[in-house]
């Protein structure tokens, strides 16, 4: 993190260690790097005069800058910050105390800066889940081959239809499909989640067309997704919406598997449109129901807040971005 470069007479670093060593509620004497942090979170939300944007920056809720402030402010026994539901106002003693936290940063930066050097922070494994597709395999290559110049960030890449944790599980980044962000979450909305039921033009030759899904889910061979935890098969969704499908002409536990079962003529069946698109194009696929009702679903790559995301996370994140962006 850069610094303002401001000139300070030394009494700011004495005025600051007093009143560091005689704190007595704001955070216990061996946590030092939490003031550390509260002073950075201060010197953030002066310049943006935003706590939310300061949460941003740091991959924390704003709960917690929130609370940050109000102990510092409590431990100085003066405000920091004027604020309303609308805006924030840094007071005048809040602004002599900026002056006061930057040069008492950036003297722990001399002091600490070079303990962890640049490729150490590009270091490391990066937990990765999402829901496991055919286009799943091709962000998994993409990404691999954007990471070439960092050989030391390890992948962990799990596709699976659970939400695993990011505690219990240590995940770093995730792919989900939500209808909105959780609260946990540093979010980013990539697409509206676009399902199409589908099918071979031969099948439909054959077979004729519905004349709408619940008449496809009763009378017409259909693919079914198998819950292997509960042993039963997964209903289709309109919008919220449960379809009940009764005649199973192809069941399988890996979604990956319906795309085959459709291009073989075999079955209709809801497939993602990233997965289906180049088929759609080529003739050897047909839309039978653009299923728009789960547009109320969207497609999120999200990061959980945390008070310190390492380097290598927010790289991993960044690429997987700018990968999602590009095939959507």
């Amino acid at each position: 993190m850069q610094f303002y470069s401001i000139t300070v007479p030394k009494i700011a670093f004495s005025y600051l260690f007093h009143k560091m060593k005689t704190a007595k509620s704001f955070i216990p004497e061996n946590e030092i790097m939490n003031r550390l942090d509260a002073l950075k979170y201060f010197i953030v939300a002066a310049e943006t005069l935003s706590f939310k944007s300061t949460a941003s920056r740091f991959s924390v809720s704003p709960q917690v800058i929130t609370r940050v402030i109000s102990e510092l402010e409590g431990e100085l026994g003066e405000q920091l910050f004027k604020r309303n539901t609308r805006a924030i106002r840094i007071t005048d003693f809040g602004s002599r105390f900026l002056a006061d936290a930057i040069a008492f940063l950036q003297q722990e930066e001399r002091l600490f800066g070079g303990v962890k050097t640049a490729e150490e922070s590009l270091s490391g494994l990066v937990r990765i889940t999402l829901p496991p597709s055919d286009y799943a395999d091709k962000i998994l290559l993409r990404l691999l081959t954007a990471l070439a110049p960092y050989p030391d960030i390890q992948i962990d890449w799990r596709t699976d239809f659970d939400t695993l944790k990011a505690v219990d599980d240590q995940i770093d980044i995730g792919i989900r499909i939500s209808r909105t962000p959780e609260d946990h979450w540093v979010a980013k909305k990539i697409t509206d989640l676009q399902e199409p039921i589908v099918a071979a033009p031969s099948l439909i030759a054959k077979t004729g067309l519905p004349k709408d899904v619940f008449d496809l889910a009763a009378n017409f061979p259909v693919g079914y997704i198998l819950n292997p935890k509960t042993g039963k098969v997964w209903d289709w969704m309109m919008g919220e919406q449960p379809i009940i499908l009764t005649k199973p002409t192809v069941i399988t536990s890996d979604i990956k598997s319906l795309l085959p079962a459709v291009l073989s003529g075999r079955i209709f069946a809801p497939i993602m449109y990233h997965d289906c698109k180049s088929y759609l194009d080529s003739g050897e696929l047909q839309v039978v129901f653009s299923n728009e009702e789960t547009l109320i679903w969207g497609i999120y790559l999200y990061r959980p807040y945390q008070t310190i995301t390492p380097k290598r996370v927010l790289l991993v994140f960044e690429l997987l971005e700018k990968i999602l962006e590009e095939g959507f």
